[in-house]
This record gives structure tokens, C-alpha cells and sequence, in this order.
């Protein structure tokens, strides 16, 4: 990880440092992923090792409209880019994936990516699916279409991330892509009202039922999906409570220059709701394929000082992550390592029915690696191949890759498996 970071800035707690955020949890993977990988890599073998994970798109459509996010290039911008029959991945090739991927030796399966997974009415059952095939499943989601099913169903999960992003019904709905324009159209013109004609008390009255007015449009165009996605939060909660599962649930906020006044808001909610986990990071604001750039001007002083209060809200049952290595200290991209190395890691499968080297370049032509659809085990005949490793090999990460996913672990192969003299640095096998 960056390594100045935790001399000057807090993720976790001390207590809380063996956690899924922390990327030291690659080194667990030295034997089993990254030698064999540096060798692939050093044309000094001609096979790699399963993917540990399955990143799962069922689906290529969303509900809501999230500027952020990665995948608005498909969903808003270019959404013929995906064929209309490719849109939604069927229940049976999903099992089939899945099936193959069990037989493979793939360890976990996070269903999410491009789009809101549970628009696909497939995946409601898929976690009890994949847990009597030996593997462990998670879900990334919006959460405005949990309900009492599919609750009942993630119990199945170890884990569930809940993008709410917010800590009030305002921010949420303008980070999320659900604010009333007409509203701060109003208040150009209150603005310029007031100049010409004065403050006066009725023209304040006057303001203010136009936008009580626009309010009650807003609530009843999106159906109070602030409210819904805390519901669902609520809903999970209260089923683990009742099975006994062992599930974390996060409720996850993506920073940005417009919400990260509300992360102590946000925080402060998760924790009177009963989630396990808030977690925190900046939002990847610098995508080669991001059309419509935010000015980076974060206040950091002041968001460090809002962490420290959402740290101080952590006890034995609630646990605060404000993950920051992946960035520099200005929330600015930072390649930490020089080739695409971690990859092979993970599966990224997508809706479309293709295959591509990472969840940061889905859907992308230049990224892509093979098909699925309609046989999975196609993947096999590419995988590991010298055609797999060149198409890694040309990837210019510092020109073509914004945040990357895996990058602290592309560092952990480089540095530990590439670059040291030694071929034990470790000496693993002394405790």
C-alpha cells in the first residue's frame, strides 16, 4: 500500500486491521497466485492458476443514474453499445458459469458491476446457488430493490455493499442523478428576483411554495429512494439478526466534491441503522472513458476531520473504513506498480456475454479476452495462453487505466515475485 499513509492518516482501526479492505491480504496468495503468475508472466510457464474470483455483471441495466460510475459509457451515454437481447444474462447460462467456475477451482463470486444487479430477477436466488457449489458469493447494490426475498436470499452471502453514497435524502438524490434541476433553476431566478425587486416577505413566500411544489414532484417522480435503500439496509439487518448469519453489511459511500460534506451524516446513520461496516473512498473521478469530469476540489483537511468523528463512532459492533492507499493524497490516481500483473486474479464476465481483463475496463473492445456465452468453458482456450499474456503485456496502465482495483496487488507480484533478487524474500517458510 502507499506507505506513508498510515502514518499520517487513519483507515481502521487497530482492531479492526485484518479486514477484506486491507490489500496486505494479497500476500495470503503468494504461493497459490502470484509465483505462478510471475513466471507466466517471465515466459517461465505456460499456465496460470484459476481466477480466486468471479466478478459477475448479470445484467447491463440500472435504475438509477449515478454520474460517477463506470458503466453510465453503456447505460446513459451509448446504450445501444449493448445489444437488447445481451442486456440481461439468462438463469440458465448463469448457473452454467457458475457451474464451471466451481469445477474450475474459482473461490468466490461477487455479483454486481455494470449496472444494478437485481434488476436481473435471475440472481434473486443465485447465492444458495452458489453456496451448495462450494463457493462464496457477495453482492454490490444500490439497494432500492431489496425486499423481504431477496433479503431471505442474502443471508446466503459474506457480504453485501450498499451504495447509498449519502447521509441525506438531498445529497442522495443529487449523487445518484435524481435532483430537480428546475430546483436550482429557481433559485437563479429568486436570485435575480430579489436584486431586482427586493426581499421582501411575500416574495419569500412566493419562492418557497414554488419549491414546495417542485419538492412534492421530486418525492412522488422517485418514489422516495433515499427512504427505500435505508429500508432495504433495515430489512438486512433485521435478517441476520433472525438467521443467525454471518454476513457484513456495508453501507458504502463513494466520495466526490458534491456529497463529502454528508460522509459523518452518512456514517452516523449506518451505525443507528445496524449495519456492521461503513465504508468510505473517492470516488475514480479520472477514467480515460469519463465524459463528464468533476473538478477535483475537495476540502481534505476538513474531510481527514470528519474520518476522525466517523472513527470515533466505532465500538465492538460497528466498524469504520475510510479506505484511502489506491490514491494520493489529493484523492488523485496513483499507479503503484508498472504492468498489468494482478489480472489473473479475477474473472470479469459480463452481460454482453464476453470476458475482459478487469471490472475497471468492462465492456471496453480494447480489454476484451474471450466469450462466455454460450459455452463458459471456452474461457480455457484463451486463459493462460500467449495470446492472454500479450494482451496484458500491451496494456500502458499509466495511459490507458484509471483507478485500478487490484493495483496494490499488481505491486505485491512486482516487487516480491519480479523485481527482488531473491526468490524468497519472506522466507515463508519460517514463521
Amino acid at each position: 500500500m502507499r506507505d506513508d499513509w498510515q502514518q499520517k492518516r487513519q483507515e481502521w482501526s487497530a482492531k479492526s486491521k485484518y479486514n477484506s479492505f486491507n490489500s496486505y491480504k494479497g500476500l495470503t496468495y503468494l504461493e497459490s497466485h502470484y509465483n505462478p503468475i510471475a513466471k507466466w508472466w517471465k515466459k517461465e510457464s505456460d499456465t496460470i492458476p484459476a481466477p480466486i474470483e468471479l466478478s459477475l455483471d448479470p445484467g447491463h441495466l440500472c435504475n438509477f443514474k449515478c454520474q460517477h460510475c463506470n458503466a453510465q459509457r453503456y447505460l446513459v451515454h451509448n446504450p445501444n453499445e449493448v445489444p437488447e437481447d445481451r442486456k440481461l444474462m439468462s438463469e440458465e447460462h448463469l448457473r452454467k458459469i457458475i457451474d464451471f467456475c466451481a469445477e474450475w477451482g474459482v473461490r468466490g463470486v461477487c455479483i454486481g458491476g455494470g449496472g444494478e444487479p437485481l434488476m436481473n430477477k435471475a440472481v434473486w436466488n443465485l447465492p444458495s446457488y452458489i453456496k451448495n457449489k462450494g463457493m462464496q458469493s457477495s453482492f454490490a447494490t444500490n439497494g432500492s430493490l431489496i425486499n423481504e426475498k431477496i433479503a431471505e436470499e442474502m443471508m446466503n452471502c459474506r457480504w453485501v455493499g450498499v451504495s447509498v453514497d449519502a447521509g441525506t435524502k438531498e445529497v442522495f438524490n443529487r449523487v445518484h442523478g435524481f435532483a430537480d434541476e428546475n430546483l436550482e433553476k429557481i433559485e437563479n431566478v429568486k436570485e435575480i428576483f430579489e436584486k431586482m425587486y427586493g426581499k421582501t416577505e411575500e416574495n419569500i413566500k412566493l419562492f418557497e411554495k414554488i419549491q414546495q411544489s417542485l419538492n412534492e414532484k421530486d418525492e412522488n417522480q422517485n418514489n422516495n429512494l433515499f427512504e427505500k435503500v435505508i429500508d432495504g439496509l433495515k430489512l438486512l439487518v433485521k435478517k441476520k439478526k433472525e438467521t443467525g448469519s454471518k454476513i457484513d453489511i456495508a453501507y458504502k459511500f463513494l466520495i466526490r466534491p458534491d456529497n463529502w460534506q454528508d460522509i459523518y451524516n452518512a456514517c452516523k446513520l449506518a451505525k443507528e441503522i445496524g449495519v456492521r461496516d461503513f465504508h468510505a473512498r473517492p470516488a475514480d473521478l479520472q477514467r480515460k472513458d469519463f465524459k463528464n469530469a468533476m473538478e477535483l476540489n475537495y476540502n481534505l483537511d476538513e474531510i481527514h476531520r470528519l474520518f476522525i468523528r466517523c472513527h470515533d463512532l466505532e465500538d465492538e459492533n460497528f466498524r469504520v473504513f475510510t479506505i484511502m492507499h489506491k490514491y494520493d493524497p489529493e484523492f488523485k490516481i496513483m499507479h503503484t506498480f508498472c504492468n498489468c500483473v494482478s489480472s489473473p486474479l479475477m474473472l470479469q464476465a459480463c452481460s454482453d456475454g464476453n470476458v475482459y481483463v478487469c471490472a475497471d475496463h468492462r465492456l471496453e473492445p480494447r480489454f476484451k479476452l474471450c466469450s462466455h456465452f454460450p459455452d463458459p468453458s471456452e474461457i480455457l482456450k484463451i486463459w493462460g495462453t500467449d495470446q492472454h499474456r500479450e494482451l496484458l503485456k500491451l496494456i500502458k496502465v499509466d495511459k490507458e487505466c484509471g483507478r485500478c482495483t487490484y493495483g496494490e496487488y499488481a505491486r505485491q507480484i512486482e516487487e516480491m515475485t519480479m523485481d527482488s533478487k531473491e526468490e524468497d524474500p519472506m522466507c515463508i517458510d519460517f514463521p
